[in-house]
């Protein structure tokens, strides 16, 4: 165990320099203070993804099998763990049971804080001892801020001993708990200080509920209990849910369903009230038990079962593989965009996926819900989870894609996500090269250069053979560690420099003693202040440098300070100081260009340029690139800025479809 004088050096025990004056702020500047905290939460969480990932596998190996699930916790871990285990059964109709809280000190210990039942080892055993644990199938959580609380570990020491699998949650590392060879599964979400130092029911305690939540559900679509998204494995107890159940039952069975909410309901009644039930005896056209039976052989996983008939999904007024589908997969967000053989077009937008910054995990996943989002739109695909049949095309242009050791990875999970290989209706590209099908539009040029200005930067070359254009030259995009310069994050980031470089110059402790408010010296400073300081803190008291540096991951960082970028440049219009960032980002994304023209390859005469990026979609900031590249000799025959590469994607399949 770790001795108590360690506790200081805990990450939950950090003092946060983003709230050290939170008790001198307004109360909107507080909210603000807790909030900006709180959205590091799922940064954190999300680096852990692949941790959580394999105990839900274990968790429901172990599930199927007869096993129960057990959360160990004390004080708020201990109220979290008791929660989740709570609402298994009312939400997925699990049985009594199967999912168990137990918290030091008892249940007197959910609402009453009990002096010393974390410290208690012998107990932990006692209350374990009393679960009669069966080691093959039986599962342990045991969750703890800290890593180190005494029951916890002795929980998880005793499970272990017994043969149960056993899943760690702390929010610190390393700690006493990831040191020890007793925890099978690691989930260590590391937030960092809390906004009131130690108080661990914040920060730490959303990252945990957040795990919580994942290890739960997760558990639950793997045992079957969703389709889709729609949560099948209901029983319908209550009006609410009753009418939850109906839309389900016409929303999977289309026209299969009875029209009446009256025979829904009797259907309902029939099937005791089971709507994954009622789902298989509609689309399989067999009788209760039948439907039972058949249900049963597939181990309730209904999604199973139903692969066996015709597209049952979708209405039958409806057809199979109607649709393309292209996502444009960026750094900054990820934009689906889903277009109908007859013209129906709707897109969708998530989280930024470039699976060099956030894994492949988190890349599919964000990938998936822009998909959704994009089907939302429609109105014959509204309400209905998406499937790989809808989509007769897909072309997946994903950032990061084009470092090999990723994208051997990546490819599978997207072979896996779309149930084909490719080449068989499923096209998987770097990003970059979605913007070159603007140029293959041109019939009177043979080549093109793509010059992205986002986040980050990167130009390339490409050459026109058997009608498509073909990537032959990179420049640039090594990321923001080793380049990207002229991108949102180099522009940001030298914004971010004048008005560091303006506040160290700025007043002595002795002047803020004495009342002294600083005044900006610059309009750079100002806006940099502006953007990032919360409302309602005075400017002597925002540590620019502390938030910066406090921000959870490289990830964040480089996306709120490429998030300055847009207001440096409108400030360009005016300001001097802007106006020289600018120039200097748009003399290195010409050099970036040149350094493609010069090869001898291109003739930018006879060539386009297509330019793309948050930065590019400023007529002031694009309009400067082609100048300056003009007055350097690389005029080109055509230039297009690609706002929405997804929409242009997807139009190019439906193109290709009809020839």
């Amino acid at each position: 165990m770790a001795a108590l004088n360690d506790l200081a050096e805990l990450q939950t025990e950090q003092r946060n320099s983003a709230s050290s004056n939170v008790d001198r702020v307004s109360t909107l500047g507080l909210c603000h203070i807790i909030n900006d905290q709180d959205a590091t939460i799922a940064g954190s969480v999300a680096k852990c993804i692949p941790a959580i990932a394999a105990a839900i596998d274990c968790l429901a190996g172990r599930v199927r099998a007869g096993g129960r699930v057990v959360y160990v916790g004390a004080g708020t871990s201990g109220r979290l763990g008791v929660l989740d285990a709570s609402e298994i059964p009312p939400t997925f109709s699990s049985p009594e049971g199967q999912f168990v809280g137990i918290i030091a000190g008892g249940e007197a210990a959910i609402r009453h804080a009990q002096e010393g039942a974390e410290d208690d080892a012998d107990a932990a055993v006692q209350d374990l001892e009393a679960l009669h644990l069966h080691g093959p199938v039986d599962s342990l959580i045991g969750i703890a801020a800290s890593g180190r609380t005494p029951y916890v570990l002795s929980c998880l020491a005793y499970a272990k001993r017994l043969g149960c699998a056993t899943i760690g949650v702390a929010c610190t590392e390393p700690s006493a708990m990831s040191k020890t060879n007793i925890v099978d599964y690691m989930i260590s979400p590391i937030v960092g200080a809390e906004v009131v130092t130690g108080s661990t029911r914040m920060k730490a305690g959303t990252a945990t509920k957040l795990v919580l939540n994942m290890l739960s559900t997760g558990t639950m679509i793997k045992l079957g209990k969703t389709f889709g998204n729609m949560m099948v494995d209901l029983k319908a107890t209550n009006l609410k849910l009753q009418q939850r159940s109906r839309n389900i039952l016409r929303t999977v069975c289309g026209l299969r369903c009875p029209k009446s909410d009256e025979d829904l309901d009797n259907l309902l009644h029939n099937c005791d009230g089971s709507v994954k039930l009622a789902i298989t005896t509609l689309s399989l056209g067999v009788s209760v038990s039948e439907a039972g039976r058949r249900l049963d052989a597939t181990g309730g996983v209904l999604a199973n079962l139903l692969e066996q008939v015709s597209t049952p999904w979708l209405p039958q007024n409806s057809e199979s593989q109607r649709y393309l589908l292209c996502v444009d997969g960026g750094g900054s967000k990820c934009a689906a965009a889903v277009l109908s053989v007859d013209g129906e077009y709707g897109q969708g937008v998530s989280s930024g996926c470039n699976v060099t910054d956030i894994g492949v995990e988190a890349s599919i996943a964000s990938i998936s819900l822009a998909i959704q989002r994009a089907c939302d739109t429609l109105p014959t695909l509204s309400g209905k989870s998406w499937r790989p049949s809808f989509f007769s095309s897909v072309w997946i242009a994903l950032a990061g894609h084009d470092r090999k050791h990723i994208a051997m990875a990546v490819d599978k999970a997207l072979e896996n996500l779309f149930a084909r290989p490719q080449g068989t209706g499923l096209t998987i590209t770097n990003d970059i090269e979605l913007l070159a099908i603007t140029a293959a539009e041109k019939d009177d040029v043979d080549s093109a250069v793509v010059l992205v200005a986002g986040t980050g930067s990167v130009a390339m070359s490409f050459k026109r053979q058997e009608g498509r254009f073909v990537r032959t030259r990179r420049s640039g995009g090594w990321g923001h560690l080793l380049c990207d310069d002229g991108s949102g994050f180099d522009i940001g980031r030298r914004a971010i420099r004048i008005a560091l470089a303006a506040l160290e110059g700025d007043t002595t402790a002795r002047d803020r003693d004495r009342g002294f408010v600083h005044k900006p010296a610059s309009q750079i400073e100002s806006l940099v202040l502006d953007h990032f300081r919360p409302l309602g803190t005075h400017t002597h008291d925002f540590d620019l440098l502390s938030t910066v540096l406090a921000w959870p991951s490289e990830l964040v960082k480089k996306r709120r300070i490429a998030q300055v970028a847009r207001l440096v440049i409108e400030a360009s219009k005016s300001d001097p100081e802007a106006k020289d960032i600018v120039d200097r980002a748009v003399e290195a994304l010409a050099r970036l260009l040149t350094t493609l023209t010069r090869s001898g390859q291109i003739d930018t005469q006879s060539s386009v340029l297509v330019l793309g990026g948050g930065l590019m979609q400023s007529p002031a900031f694009s309009n400067a690139v082609v100048q300056l590249l003009g007055e350097k000799g690389a005029a080109f025959r055509h230039v297009e800025v690609v706002e929405h590469p997804a929409s242009s994607g997807v139009r190019y399949l439906l193109h290709k479809r009809h020839d």
